[in-house]
C-alpha cells in the first residue's frame, strides 16, 4: 500500500465483518510482545514448514504429556476400547509424525478392527521411520498373508525373524511360527 494511502478494507460481508476485528485484535496483541519472541515464533514456524519439527514441537507438547497420551491410548487398546484408542494414536501420529510406536500402535489397533488396508499403511509408515521395527514387520506380514500375498508375508518374516536371531523376541519368534504356516500352506 502507498504511503499516505487510506487503509483499503473489504466491502462488508458475514466474514469480513469477523475476520477484519480478528486481525485488528491480533496486531493489538503483538503490538507488545518483544521482537525476539516474534522472531522465534517464525523460525518456529519455518522450521515446520521445513520439515525439521512436528505439531507437537509447534504447540509445545512436552515428551511428559505426549508419553501420557500415548499411555492413555494403550490403557484403552488393551481393554478393547479401539475406537478410543484410535483417537489418541492418531492425534501422536499428527503430533509426531516421525514416531514409529505411533504409526505401529495406530496400525495394531486398526487390524483389531479389521481394517486391514489402513492398518497395512500405518506399519509401512511405522517400518519408514524404524525399519527395525520387529512388531510392525509381523503384523503387516500377517495381513499380506490373510490376503494372499505370500511372498510380502514372507519377506517381512523373514526381516523380522533376521531381527533376533537368539529367537529371544516374541514377535520375532511369533513371525518364525507364521513363516512355517505360510511355507505349510504354499506346499
Amino acid at each position: 500500500m502507498a504511503k499516505g494511502k487510506d487503509k483499503k478494507t473489504l466491502p462488508a460481508t458475514p466474514v469480513t465483518d469477523e475476520v477484519e476485528p480478528f486481525f485488528q485484535e491480533l496486531e493489538k496483541r503483538l503490538k507488545n510482545v518483544p521482537q525476539e519472541e516474534i522472531e522465534a515464533g517464525a523460525k518456529k514456524i519455518g522450521d515446520f514448514l521445513d520439515g525439521r519439527i512436528g505439531w507437537g514441537d509447534v504447540f509445545n507438547f512436552t515428551p511428559e504429556q505426549m508419553e501420557q497420551m500415548a499411555e492413555m491410548g494403550y490403557t484403552h487398546f488393551k481393554v478393547g476400547r479401539y475406537q478410543d484408542a484410535e483417537r489418541f494414536f492418531k492425534v501422536l501420529t499428527i503430533l509426531d509424525w516421525d514416531n514409529f510406536y505411533y504409526h505401529s500402535m495406530l496400525g495394531s489397533i486398526l487390524q483389531r478392527q479389521k481394517r486391514d488396508g489402513e492398518a497395512i499403511v500405518e506399519y509401512s509408515q511405522a517400518l519408514e521411520s524404524n525399519p527395525n521395527d520387529i512388531v510392525s514387520l509381523t503384523n503387516r506380514g500377517e495381513i499380506f498373508m490373510k490376503h494372499g500375498w505370500l511372498n510380502n508375508a514372507g519377506q517381512d518374516f523373514d526381516k523380522a525373524a533376521a531381527l533376533d536371531p537368539a529367537g529371544e523376541n516374541k514377535w520375532a519368534n511369533r513371525a518364525r511360527v507364521l513363516k512355517e504356516q505360510l511355507v505349510k500352506n504354499k506346499k
